[in-house]
């Protein structure tokens, strides 16, 4: 770690710190100024305890003063900090060909953007209309949370799944063969739900 390193994480603490003492004194000269108004109500008059909170609050207010000073100063310190980093993370830029060119800097106010290549895989369609979901899960905008999302599918036993036992032990596939619908995502209806507020979008039945 460099110094410059050390120098920001020592300035982050302390914000860190003065932040913490700032909020401290605000609940401290806030609960005075509420026993202080209810005094006054209650007495009609200015006491001795009542001038002595009034001197607190006015502590109070110079050490707040003292911390927002203090902060505007650190912050403007962690900010020369940054842009001289910003500054030496500027590198020399080379191309590499037959010859070597070394390029030179861009001159001050100028700045260069790297645009990568677009990706090869198309992006995924959105689908607005439930009715048309595929048995997949897909992207959709849930009806519920209008969030769009990539829905999850499970599988369960419909009327077809009976059927189709049934059709098969007709047959004379009685020996267990029978059940093998059971077994197979096929033969079952597909439910769409959103992965977010767990609401069942759309239940896709083979018949």
């Amino acid at each position: 770690m460099t110094s410059s390193d050390s120098d920001l994480k020592k300035i982050s603490t302390e914000l860190n710190h003065l932040s913490l003492k700032r909020q401290q004194l605000l609940e401290r000269k806030k609960i005075l100024c509420i026993f202080q108004e209810l005094r006054n109500r209650a007495e009609f008059g200015q006491t001795e305890q009542s001038a002595k909170n009034q001197d607190e609050i006015d502590s109070i207010d110079e050490k707040l003063k003292q911390l927002t000073e203090r902060r505007a100063e650190l912050q403007k310190r962690r900010d020369t900090f940054l842009s001289a980093n910003n500054k030496n993370s500027i590198k020399e830029v080379k191309f590499s060909s037959n010859q070597k060119i070394e390029a030179d800097l861009p001159p001050p106010g100028t700045n260069i953007f790297y645009v990568e290549a677009p990706p090869t895989a198309p992006a995924p369609a959105v689908i607005l209309d439930v009715d048309k979901l595929p048995p997949s899960p897909c992207r959709t905008q849930c009806p519920e949370c209008r969030q769009y999302i990539t829905t999850e599918t499970f599988t369960s036993v419909s009327s077809v799944t009976w059927l189709v036992c049934l059709m098969s032990a007709l047959v004379g596939c009685v020996a267990g063969c029978c059940l093998i619908p059971f077994c197979l995502d096929t033969f079952k209806s597909t439910t769409h739900r959103c992965p977010k507020c767990w609401t069942s979008i759309k239940t896709i039945k083979k018949l």
